[in-house]
């Protein structure tokens, strides 16, 4: 009889873990794009990213199916942008849910998919230098900081942010002209 039940539950995760995973990797880049429109911090958009798909996973016996997923996960992703906030008030710059909500209307009327802005992203970091593209991984690693990066290749915390915004204009300004010359 326990052997039965552990069986009904094994398969009662494996094909709500499937159903989720489905949903979920159709998603997963406009949400992650959706938060960092947010909050401009990679690190903290990783850490409020995982957390909403925490949440997600936690309530998925509420989601309706049939209903729109994408909605459902931006409304506990913007929740867990509104508890990130609250957590770092201390903090000068800050969004309020108006602002929040006029960022929101705005990106609603950008014209590019996420998928296009991520496929040219993609194409620009092969543009980049070894050097670079190392630098920007051992910056973007979980948990670094500017300092601990700066320790570890024994550069200024200043020459550090210099190379960094290079690196992200010149990225930047790859993607607008990828962008540019598909539409």
């Amino acid at each position: 009889m326990a052997d039965e039940k552990k069986d009904n539950t094994e398969m009662y995760y494996g094909e709500r873990g499937e159903r989720f995973m489905k949903l979920y990797m159709t998603i997963q880049r406009r949400l992650y794009g959706y938060a960092i429109s947010l909050i401009p911090d990679a690190g903290a958009v990783d850490d409020i990213v995982q957390e909403a798909v925490t949440v997600m996973w936690k309530q998925f016996d509420e989601f309706e199916p049939g209903t729109d997923f994408l909605a459902w996960a931006f409304c506990i992703t913007r929740n867990q942008i509104f508890k990130y906030i609250k957590q770092r008030q201390k903090h000068k710059r800050r969004f309020c849910p108006e602002a929040m909500q006029a960022i929101e209307e705005v990106i609603d009327h950008i014209p590019q998919k996420p998928d296009d802005r991520f496929d040219a992203l993609r194409k620009c970091l092969t543009r980049l230098s070894e050097k670079d593209r190392q630098l920007l991984v051992l910056r973007y690693e979980v948990g670094a900081t500017l300092k601990t990066v700066s320790q570890r290749i024994e550069q200024s915390v200043n020459t550090l942010y210099s190379r960094l915004y290079k690196i992200r204009i010149t990225l930047l300004n790859c993607i607008e002209r990828t962008l540019q010359d598909n539409s």
